[in-house]
């Protein structure tokens, strides 16, 4: 077993027994209050109180593996609503209470402190925290000790910084020193029902800016989703939660990222006429980049990668009508849109220009709006386009023919500025065996998590993609070889302690991991070749390695 997984563990195991611990002392109050509150039949002293903590033990127990704990709770706690609401206990109600406390005896009796929850998929995909990565504050709030806890520690291990709350005056009282990111908010406390929503609406009059919230409630109905909506939530998740689930939506409402802009190449050999246009389009969102000289266009295409060409007709050494035909037959700019730009009022001319592989003709001088509007139009859609056709459906990484494209365009970047690269291909070990034994959609499961724990661990400046079937390749630019084995090394021992689980049982799964790099191999072939090579090498020298394509692969 790897430290990571020993340590991670050992946290998991130790939050599990603390809340197997305790569960003697919570199903005693609770058998104890129910007495109480059949001798006296005094409602307002006990029923309120006995329904929180049944609320809270239907929630918490199914989080931690228990679901027939659960179950019994959420029928005490129904039991305990009706007589709430009729003022009345009657025979039926104490027979159901005294099967559900009995049943939750029983369950404890034979809990298993090896017993394996819901939170254990999850937790074990964490992300990389560079130094210079600032973390995010998440405030939670939660009146459940034990889930507090739990969903606290998978926050922190996805690179979060949580302050928990189990009072709802306390986090009143705390969020003016505080400046989060975002809320994750129960819904039901002792104040009330949707005293979560109420507690929200006075948090946001505390800070001027908008704070994301997160609902999180056993509550499904309309009255409490409504509650939500009107205190501004951003998301209402079901206890128990998916973590992946609460981890995507608030990376998604917490993300500070910059939006990526439409790029817009313009070719034009009249410096002013494209600083001019380029000028417009930037006051616009739009990012630009002239060129000059035509004959560099294969050159700035392949570092730029644009989302459309705006190229004038007439320039010296090849004109619009021979660079547009010469884009149109490098398959990798096949589909780029190419809008003209000319002051050529010839109807004739423009479309013998739209004939040479043209997508629209806009003339000089521009009528500002319009210019804007077209070029944006374009561009945006051939953004959405080639997101759609780029990527692979599954995993939403970059398919096979769009990686090939990568490697070698950014291989050529790497010898121009003399830097390094890194090719990675891994391959899932033994995954037709998952497929077969535990099924195509528990496999799905498995290549979306690994494509998840990539994104998380790699650099936004990486490019993942998904080979076909269980194979991925990344590139890593201006990384040497051996820095990449030590993150593909970290990757592979994060995934290896990932545990699945499917109605066939509890499974792990492992890959193996093939690397190559520039300067070793000299050219896109030979370092894809490599790889792919080092691959199977890491597959026939036992599984679950990392591989490095030694100096004399070829």
């Amino acid at each position: 077993m790897s430290e990571t997984k020993r340590l991670i563990s050992n946290r998991m195991k130790s939050l599990q027994e603390a809340y197997i611990c305790d569960l003697p002392n919570q199903i005693g109050m609770m058998e104890s209050t129910w007495k109480k509150l059949i001798m006296t039949k005094n409602l307002d002293k006990y029923i309120i109180e006995l329904i929180r903590v049944f609320h809270s033990m239907a929630g918490t127990a199914s989080s931690f593996g228990y679901p027939k704990m659960g179950e019994y709770a959420r029928k005490g706690e129904s039991v305990l609503k009706v007589i709430l609401s009729s003022c009345r206990i009657s025979a039926e109600s104490k027979n159901t209470m005294q099967h559900c406390i009995m049943g939750m005896k029983a369950t404890l009796e034979g809990a298993k402190t090896s017993c394996n929850y819901e939170f254990e998929l999850d937790v074990l995909q964490v992300r990389r925290e560079c130094s210079c990565q600032i973390r995010k504050t998440v405030i939670i709030v939660d009146d459940d000790e034990h889930f507090l806890v739990n969903l606290s520690f998978q926050l922190e291990c996805f690179g979060y910084e949580v302050f928990k709350f189990h009072r709802l005056q306390e986090v009143e009282e705390a969020l003016p020193q505080l400046e989060p990111a975002g809320i994750i908010m129960d819904m039901v406390f002792p104040e009330g029902e949707v005293a979560g929503a109420d507690a929200v609406k006075r948090l946001r009059t505390l800070k001027s800016y908008h704070i994301p919230v997160i609902f999180l409630s056993r509550r499904n109905d309309i009255h409490s989703r409504l509650a939500a909506v009107k205190a501004g939530s951003d998301a209402y998740f079901l206890k128990p939660v998916r973590p992946t689930d609460l981890i995507d939506k608030l990376d998604d409402l917490t993300r500070t990222e910059e939006p990526e802009y439409c790029r817009v190449l313009i070719v034009d050999d009249d410096k002013t006429m494209a600083d001019y246009h380029a000028a417009l389009l930037e006051q616009n969102g739009m990012e630009t980049l002239t060129l000059r000289d035509s004959l560099q266009i294969l050159d700035y295409l392949s570092r730029f990668n644009p989302d459309l060409i705006l190229l004038d007709l007439n320039m010296p050494e090849c004109n619009g009508y021979e660079l547009a035909k010469l884009i149109r037959q490098v398959p990798a700019y096949f589909r780029i849109p190419i809008v003209f730009l000319s002051g050529e009022k010839n109807l004739e001319l423009q479309m013998q220009a739209m004939a040479t592989g043209g997508d629209d003709f806009i003339t000089k001088p521009v009528q500002c709006e319009q210019f804007i509007g077209l070029v944006k139009l374009r561009a945006e859609r051939m953004r959405m386009l080639r997101q759609y056709m780029e990527r692979d459906g599954l995993s939403g990484l970059y398919n096979h023919s769009v990686m090939k494209q990568h490697i070698e365009r950014l291989f050529l970047q790497a010898v121009r500025s003399n830097h390094p690269i890194t090719l990675a291909m891994l391959d899932l070990d033994h995954f037709k065996c998952v497929n077969d034994t535990y099924g195509h959609i528990t496999g799905d499961l498995v290549i979306l998590s690994i494509a998840r724990l990539l994104e998380q661990r790699l650099r936004s400046t990486d490019v993942i993609g998904r080979m076909g079937g269980e194979e991925f390749a990344i590139i890593m630019p201006n990384t040497p070889v051996d820095c990449a084995y030590e993150v593909m090394e970290e990757i592979r021992m994060k995934f290896e302690s990932m545990c699945y689980e499917s109605v066939n049982g509890l499974f792990h799964v492992t890959f193996s991991c093939g690397l190559a790099g520039f300067p070793i191999y000299t050219d896109p072939a030979s370092l894809y070749n490599s790889a792919d090579k080092a691959l199977y090498k890491a597959k026939s020298i036992g599984r679950n390695v990392t591989y490095i394509a030694p100096d004399n692969e070829l």
